[in-house]
């Protein structure tokens, strides 16, 4: 749940398709070490999830 909330903070911050290295900086500023599968995970199914829309 903390990565989607990651990827939702950046695009609600005006970043449209956040980046790997994007949603791993918010996670970091809060103590959070990222798995880069995990983050890699949310961004596709987020980015599919925007071509429903």
């Amino acid at each position: 749940m903390r990565y989607v909330a990651a990827y939702l903070l950046a695009t609600l911050g005006g970043n449209s398709s956040p980046s790997a290295k994007d949603i791993k900086k918010i996670l970091s500023s809060v103590g959070i070490d990222a798995d880069d599968e995990r983050v890699n995970k949310v961004r596709q199914a987020m980015m599919g999830w925007r071509l429903i829309q």
